[in-house]
């Protein structure tokens, strides 16, 4: 196995922050959404 050098991490970098993107939208998406299920439930009750 090679190290990581310049040329390998052209290639790398962009795979490597669309799956730090996606990881970090399925956070904030749960987040939201547990919010917007709250905000439901509170006017379903009323």
């Amino acid at each position: 196995m090679s190290a990581i050098d310049k040329y390998n991490m052209i290639s790398l970098a962009p795979s490597l922050l669309i799956i730090a993107a996606m990881i970090v939208m399925g956070i904030v998406g749960g987040r939201l959404l547990k919010k917007a299920i709250v905000r439901d439930a509170e006017k379903a009750s009323k």
